[in-house]
This record gives structure tokens, C-alpha cells and sequence, in this order.
């Protein structure tokens, strides 16, 4: 049985602390391999701009390495002198900024900050503790010991991030206040307990997904342990209508509803069990956790067994299982100005987030192509929208002109794409030809098969072979053979699943890797290998 956390571990509260130094890095080529980073930070002199995604000069990578809930990493100077006690022969490597981090401070630590803390830090800037951080196989290397990224979760001394509230300026000298303290009894340590320890006690993790404050990335962790061992809540079925030929939206309302039922998010998923063993993820439309609708459509040729079923079997009044919302596509917080492109069934994944920019005041539009005026779908939705949405149809005789719509954008647009696989494919090429950065369009696919010819993951860290069956998806296999690999969306959507490649071939799928990601990941979800490659696990 895993150990119970023992919470007389925990130090004292903290008030007040000080910023000793603040770092920033660019990423280069590290370590002698294919891949960059930007974990070696250098000091900073005089004030530093922090805006909500961190300090000023500050790079990643990878776009999940960053981000609002992963803007600043604060790391206590106190973890170097036990490392270098434990770790003697990595000792010259223990010295402060060698995680990374954005922050230099003593006397925070993972045992007495809660998630959820907010704190001032300086006279302007005021941020919000939102996640442990989530060590990967690059402290490996930069530490030259083979388990350090092991060992700094399971002995919790990971730093942690913050969102930024209120943008500013930090430097060293300044003092970190802490403001608030809405979760007192879920310290770092504690919420790392669960992730890498304790890992089966369920019940608690009911309550850790519920931790205001809380960033998506550890959420949708426990979120994604509780639906695979059956704790979804269950949902009935109160209202099923054909929108169209092909599709059908679903009402499902809560068998047990909460008290505060959070809303819809711009592109929110869930995971319906449908019978047996099948599982699959929607887009949702609107709602809340109480009472939500979904829109399915219906390839009889292509579906794997989930579209079939909601058609031809599900009924009113028939309950089913779902998981909890996670948040998979959203929209970005620094756009001043926002294009949806939706094709088909792709409309599921956008109405949300039209609504969302409308109640905002946001300027956005929303351009809808279907092959024939009768596959429209949602039209009351559409309806509210207008005139923020235009409908495309070739026998209406106004096809979709990516490029014409594409045009319009400027750097400060984003771009967001929900469809099949040509328009996506357009809308990509049009990008490129315009100079827009990949950052600034995003992309959604719903038709992602995870199948294919049998392949064997070499796991260069432990050594392990791992086959791989035809039926079978990468990250399945690596959960079976014990591994703990984070997902959210599972239709290689949101890259929550990548994992690093060292050598082999892959048959890329889904969208969630851009660019020269493709060189050293891969989405673990939906993508395969071909034959046999190396895995930085």
C-alpha cells in the first residue's frame, strides 16, 4: 500500500521572502543532442518586465512549456546544499539558477506554499502559485544523474509556477508578500504527493481537481486518472435532436448536479464511455457542468464504433458516463483580434468560443463552410452571433476563399481552425504564404486515427523495449508498461502527450506538434513509430 503524506513534514507558513536574483534564458542547442532549451538562465540587472507570460527575454521552447499558467518558476536556494550532499558526484552542478528558474528566494519552498497563494512580489506585480513544475528528462542531462527528473518530483523540490495577475516589473532586492492563502491544507508537496506517490487514492483526487487556482496541466493529469478507473460522473441523456442528415445534438444532464456548476470554456472536451469499452472525446457546445449539449456526426464508412452508437443506440433518457471539462483548444489571452474557421462537424469545437468573444466584446468572426446549405448545423446558435458569422457553400455559390478571409489578419490576430484534414491543410499553406507565426494559428482535427502496422519504443533511460500493437496507441502502451504519460484531449490536439524522440522514424499525426517539434517529439496519443525508435523515457 502507498504511503500516507505525512503532514508534520510540512514547515511553517510564510510572510514575507526576498528575491535574490532574477534569471531569464534563450534557447540554444544543449547537452550535445538535437534539441534546445533554455534552462541555463543568466542574471538580470535592474527591473524586469514580467507580463502574463513571464519575464521579458525569457524563452521556451516548447509552447507547453510556457504559457499563463507557467509565466514565472521560482525555485528555493535551500534545495542546492541537500543536493549536493545526496548527489556528491553531481555536486559542481548544484549551484543556484541550475533549474531554470525565474526566481531565486529562500524561504518559499514546495512544503509551505499552497496552491492558489497569491502573493505581490515587488510594488506592481501580484501573481498566483497555479502548478508544481513538471520535471522531464532534461534535468537528466543537465544534472548528469539518469533519475534526477525522479527524484526532484518524488523528493518534491521542483519549484513552482505562477500566473500573473497584475503585470509589472521584479528585481532582485525585492520583497515577496504574500497576499492570500485560499487553500492552506494543499502545499506543492501535497498535490506532488498524489501526482508521482500516491497515485490510486482516488477519493483524494476528487478533491484535488476541485482546488481553485489549480492550473490544467496537473487538473487534467488526475482528471484523465480518474475517468481511466472509472470515476466519471454520470449523465442522462434529456433531449436528442437531428440538426442535420448527418448530425445530432445531445443534452446531458447530471445525475447528481453541483451546487456551483462551472460553464463552458472555449474549447472544452469531454470523454463520453459509450458501451463497453468505448470511450471517446466531443467537443462541447454550451452548458455547464450541470446540463451541456453535444454534436456528433456520423460517417458510417470511417467510425470507429462512437458516432455509431450515439446514432443508432443512444435514447432519451439513457444515462452514460463522462468525464470531467478540460479545456483543450483555447483561445488566446494576448490576441487582440480572433478568426475562426470551421468546417463540417468543426462547428462543435468553435461555437463556444464565438459565444465566449461575443460576451467579451471581443472582435472576432466566424467563417462556416458546409458542402450543401441542408448540412448547416446549430443554426439557432448561429443565429445569436450574427453579425460576427458568415456561412460558405459552394451551391450556394459562396465557396470558403481561405486566402481572402487570411488577408485580413495582422500580427496581433490569432487564427483558430476546427475542420477536416483539406482545410486545415489550407489554411496551414495560407499561413506560411502570408508570413503569419505558428504561434498565432491553431489548430483542432476530429478525424485522428491512432491505429496502424505494429512498431517497438526503445526507452533509452531504463533501458526497456516496449512493442507496440497495430490496434493499440503509444500512449496506451506506455500507461500499461507503468508510466505516467499526461493527456488531455487524446486526438492530438492539445500536445499535452508528446513525449521525446531520440532516433527512428514517426508517422506524425494530429496537430499539436509545429514545426521543428517534429524533430524531437512526438504526440504519444495518435502518432506511431515506424519499425523501431528511441524514446527519451
Amino acid at each position: 500500500m502507498s504511503p500516507t503524506f505525512d503532514v508534520s513534514e510540512l514547515e511553517k507558513p510564510w510572510q514575507t521572502d526576498r528575491v535574490m536574483q532574477v534569471r531569464t534564458g534563450k534557447a540554444k542547442p544543449v547537452f550535445g543532442r538535437p534539441i534546445e532549451s533554455a534552462i541555463f538562465k543568466t542574471i538580470r540587472e535592474g527591473p524586469v518586465p514580467v507580463s502574463k507570460l513571464g519575464c521579458e527575454g525569457d524563452e521556451h521552447v516548447y509552447e507547453f512549456h510556457g504559457g499563463v499558467d507557467k509565466a514565472l518558476h521560482q525555485y528555493c536556494t535551500r534545495h542546492y546544499k541537500v543536493w549536493k550532499n545526496e548527489l556528491p558526484d553531481s555536486s559542481h552542478l548544484f549551484r543556484v539558477g541550475g533549474f531554470g528558474e525565474n526566481i531565486v528566494a529562500r524561504n518559499a519552498n514546495e512544503r509551505n506554499t499552497c496552491i492558489g497563494d497569491i502573493v505581490r512580489i515587488g510594488s506592481k506585480v501580484i501573481a498566483q502559485v497555479s502548478l508544481p513544475r513538471q520535471p522531464c528528462y532534461k534535468l537528466n542531462h543537465r544534472f548528469q544523474e539518469q533519475n534526477m527528473s525522479r527524484y526532484t518530483q518524488e523528493r518534491f523540490r521542483t519549484g513552482w509556477f505562477y500566473r500573473v495577475l497584475q503585470e509589472g516589473s521584479i528585481q532582485a532586492g525585492d520583497e515577496i508578500v504574500l497576499l492570500e492563502r485560499p487553500n492552506p491544507d494543499w502545499t506543492i508537496a501535497r498535490v506532488q504527493h498524489y501526482l508521482y506517490i500516491e497515485k490510486d487514492n482516488f477519493e483524494v483526487m476528487k478533491q484535488v481537481v476541485e482546488i481553485k487556482g489549480l492550473g490544467n496541466e496537473s487538473r487534467n493529469i488526475f482528471i484523465n486518472r480518474l475517468n481511466k478507473n472509472g470515476h466519471l460522473a454520470e449523465y442522462r441523456l434529456v433531449q436528442k435532436t437531428r440538426e442535420t442528415s448527418n448530425v445530432v445534438s445531445l443534452v446531458l444532464q447530471a445525475v447528481e448536479p453541483r451546487e456551483s456548476p462551472e460553464g463552458v470554456q472555449p474549447g472544452t472536451h469531454i470523454r463520453l464511455k459509450l458501451g463497453g469499452k468505448l470511450i471517446r472525446a466531443y467537443s462541447v457546445v454550451s452548458g455547464n457542468q450541470n446540463r451541456f449539449m453535444l454534436g456528433v456526426s456520423l460517417d458510417r464508412e470511417t467510425s470507429r464504433g462512437g458516432s455509431l452508437y450515439i446514432h443508432d443506440t443512444l435514447r432519451d433518457g439513457d444515462v452514460i458516463t463522462v468525464s470531467k471539462f478540460a479545456d483543450t483548444f483555447p483561445l488566446s489571452k494576448e490576441a487582440d483580434r480572433h478568426v475562426l474557421i470551421a468546417g463540417g462537424i468543426g462547428i462543435t469545437g468553435l461555437l463556444a468560443s464565438a459565444k465566449n468573444l461575443q460576451e467579451r466584446g471581443q472582435a472576432y468572426h466566424l467563417h462556416y463552410a458546409v458542402r450543401d446549405p441542408e448540412e448547416v448545423a446549430f443554426e439557432s446558435y448561429l443565429e445569436q452571433l450574427k453579425p460576427n458569422v458568415t456561412v460558405y457553400s459552394k451551391k450556394l455559390g459562396n465557396p470558403l476563399d481561405v486566402s481572402k478571409v487570411m488577408q485580413q489578419a495582422d500580427t496581433n490576430t490569432h487564427i483558430y481552425c476546427c475542420a477536416g484534414e483539406r482545410l486545415r491543410a489550407a489554411v496551414s499553406e495560407v499561413a506560411k504564404e502570408l508570413g503569419l507565426p505558428e504561434a498565432s494559428v491553431h489548430f483542432e482535427s476530429f478525424q485522428v486515427d491512432s491505429t496502424g502496422d505494429p512498431f517497438v519504443a526503445e526507452l533509452a533511460e531504463s533501458g526497456k523495449d516496449v512493442e507496440v500493437p497495430g490496434g493499440e496507441s503509444l500512449l496506451d502502451t506506455l500507461r500499461a508498461a507503468g508510466f505516467d504519460i499526461p493527456s488531455t484531449c487524446e486526438a492530438g490536439n492539445c500536445g499535452t502527450c508528446r513525449v521525446g524522440v531520440r532516433s527512428g522514424k514517426i508517422d506524425h499525426r494530429g496537430t499539436g506538434l509545429v514545426g521543428n517539434e517534429k524533430d524531437t517529439a512526438m504526440l504519444s496519443c495518435v502518432s506511431r513509430g515506424i519499425g523501431r525508435i528511441v524514446l527519451d523515457l
